[in-house]
């Protein structure tokens, strides 16, 4: 579609990128980048091509979350108004990719709105807005984009292709459970904060009471300067894998249990048919830790949304 649009000159000044994560919605910002560049029909391999894939091309800006925030700030549009207020020195379309656009302040979106409704200067721009959830974008951006929408490949298939590379059944799950993209799930793999979130999950749902959870939370929480031990509770990462854990825990037992070919964590399906014999009100559990799972996005302290879950949770 993109690349028809090109071929005919017909390539809107904004695209609006949405659908779950890990659907390749950045990589094909950037492939529409190289279309727009490489003149061997995106060869990966020439200096125009290796120079935006490296983000050594002045005219494709690139504008994600900061690792330390949750959320996209004003003074990062600002900053690209302020990029684009000045004369390109190269040739060709100028291109900002805002990936998150979704993940961005109130403040931002509407400082991001005048610079579509409005840019800096009369040379040729496209603007590229990547989203996972579309609810979170203002309705006066998604009415200025084109949108494109990115269908979220089945989970079988993603746990079928981990498990030809070799990851076993149980790391295939939770792999599927926070991505749809093989490659992100490959590079998040055996890394320090996914096993350390792994580990809290499989022992959180080992959690029978409170009495236990306290235990729990005291173990992830606690920073020894003698030891090394971490604060494991307060680091974003972490905790926002946790959730996601929990989360696809909560839903396999509401939406697949009575048919659990289609359990994502089906290698944990004792665990899920015995939390349902011995906890209530699981939907309403699901929807509080859904609020409290959202409220990393305002800069609420991980560690705050930590104990949020585990008490609805366990309770």
């Amino acid at each position: 579609m993109l690349k028809r649009a090109k071929d005919n000159n017909h390539l809107s000044h904004a695209y609006l990128f949405y659908g779950p994560k890990g659907t390749g919605k950045k990589e094909m910002a950037y492939m529409l980048s190289l279309m727009l560049y490489c003149k061997n029909d995106v060869c990966f391999t020439c200096d125009d091509c290796k120079n935006i894939l490296n983000g050594n091309n002045l005219n494709v800006i690139y504008i994600g979350k900061d690792e330390k925030k949750t959320v996209i700030s004003k003074e990062q549009i600002e900053s690209l108004q302020e990029e684009f207020s000045k004369t390109s020195l190269l040739n060709g379309p100028r291109i900002y990719i805002v990936d998150g656009i979704d993940l961005a302040s109130q403040a931002a979106q509407n400082s991001l709105l005048k610079f579509i409704e409005e840019p800096e200067n009369a040379e040729e721009s496209i603007g590229i807005f990547i989203a996972d959830e579309l609810s979170n974008v203002l309705s006066t951006i998604q009415s200025r984009c084109e949108l494109v929408y990115f269908k979220e490949i089945s989970k079988d298939i993603l746990i079928r292709n981990l498990k030809d590379e070799g990851i076993d059944d149980l790391n295939s799950s939770m792999l599927a459970s926070i991505t749809n993209n093989i490659d992100e799930a490959m590079s998040i793999y055996g890394t320090e904060k996914y096993e350390n979130a792994k580990n809290m999950f499989l022992e959180l749902i080992n959690c029978k009471t409170k009495y236990d959870g306290v235990n729990f939370s005291a173990k992830y929480s606690n920073y020894n300067t003698t030891t090394g031990a971490k604060d494991l509770s307060n680091d974003i990462a972490i905790i926002t894998l946790v959730c996601n854990f929990i989360i696809t825990f909560l839903d396999d037992l509401l939406f697949h249990l009575k048919d659990n070919d289609s359990l994502i964590l089906y290698p944990l399906y004792d665990k899920i048919k015995a939390y349902k014999q011995t906890k209530k009100n699981v939907e309403y559990r699901l929807s509080r830790i859904l609020n409290s799972f959202d409220k990393l996005r305002y800069n609420v302290a991980p560690k705050n949304v930590f104990f949020e879950v585990m008490i609805y949770f366990l309770e």
